[in-house]
């Protein structure tokens, strides 16, 4: 059995252009935000912190050194980009009455922007929004497309949704991640890293998820709704299975409700009717890699398939360089609306 990452299916047709992607590090900008407002009070520092060209690991190894607290002190809401310029949340637990200039932290590559305090400890979940400006360069038209063309493919997306792919950066470099977790569950071993062995187990599930929505998009299910699919709520991960059709087809259309598929584990199915039969035909060649999930004691989830884009702005520097903004839920990859646009070329290896 072989899995590896694939040139998965657009929604929308061919690339419209080819454009060079991440050629300066202020070409990628994300902005978080959390779901929640601070407390202002209790023993966790709540920091927005601005990092350029460094992981989110990274930032959290510095925290834990200046702060001089332990890896378990130190939180943040989701993995943020190395080659970017990124704003992000972290939280440092520090004893009540100890106090610390933020500011002496800042160096090259990490600013404090913002620092309060908090009653809990940051964890992973608590994003509830990223938003993006980013900056294409060279952009070269295929034959038949141009500015116009691109401007109705955004309309389709924000009107339809975009596929909700995990990105290439979910699988590691060249695909090395999914590769690794595949033989690591194929041979039944654990690996004495935890948080490396999840983050292999996660390339595996990820790759399922693409998996079956690639095959509703060739199956051209992608922006219907089929009977017995389970759907979540906009905005939520909370959701139930669909029985009656005509009352759920409104809420549909609406973008109120929206079809997911899996990340395999443990747990009985919750599709029914035509889905399950679907997404049962789909996963069958890689059941000995599913059950492998399950006995590794992973719990089952599921994921919305369509995504839609926020505040969508999209703004010309002269004919071949442009800047796309737009906000996306927690958990959705802007080069998965990028593809859906423009063959994507970048100067820079992956981190």
């Amino acid at each position: 059995m072989e899995i590896q990452v694939q040139d998965w299916p657009r929604a929308f047709g061919a690339p419209l252009a080819t454009a060079t992607f991440r050629q300066q590090l202020s070409d990628f900008c994300v902005d978080e935000d959390l779901r929640f407002e601070a407390s202002g009070e209790g023993a966790h520092h709540l920091l927005l912190i601005e990092k350029r060209n460094i992981n989110t690991d990274i930032v959290c190894h510095k925290l834990q050194r200046f702060a001089e607290v332990n890896p378990t002190d130190v939180g943040y809401a989701g993995k943020k980009d190395r080659f970017a310029i990124a704003k992000q949340w972290f939280s440092v637990q520090l004893p009540l009455l100890k106090e610390i200039d933020w500011s002496e932290f800042n160096d090259d590559e990490v600013t404090v922007l913002k620092a309060t305090r908090h009653d809990k400890k940051l964890r992973i979940g608590a994003v509830k929004q990223n938003h993006f400006k980013i900056r294409l360069r060279d952009l070269t038209f295929s034959a038949g497309f141009d500015k116009d063309t691109l401007e109705q493919r955004l309309a389709q997306i924000q009107e339809h949704g975009f596929p909700n792919y995990f990105g290439e950066q979910r699988f590691g470099h060249n695909g090395d991640n999914l590769t690794r977790g595949a033989d690591l569950l194929l041979v039944n071993k654990r690996l004495k890293n935890r948080n490396l062995q999840g983050m292999l187990f996660s390339a595996v599930r990820s790759f399922f998820f693409n998996q079956v929505l690639a095959k509703r998009i060739e199956a051209g299910n992608f922006t219907e709704l089929l009977d017995g699919d389970y759907v979540q709520l906009d905005g939520s991960e909370s959701g139930f299975t669909v029985q009656e059709m005509a009352q759920e087809l409104p809420r549909f259309a609406a973008n109120d409700i929206h079809p997911t598929a899996p990340m395999p584990g443990r747990g009985r199915s919750q599709l029914l009717a035509e889905a399950a039969e679907f997404e049962t035909t789909v996963l069958e060649p890689y059941h000995e890699l599913i059950a492998a999930l399950e006995r590794k004691g992973l719990n089952g989830e599921r994921r919305a398939i369509r995504v839609f884009p926020q505040n969508v702005i999209l703004q010309w520097h002269n004919d071949n360089t442009l800047e796309l903004a737009f906000s996306l839920p927690k958990g959705a990859f802007a080069t998965s609306l990028l593809r859906e646009l423009f063959e994507l070329k970048t100067n820079h290896k992956p981190q």
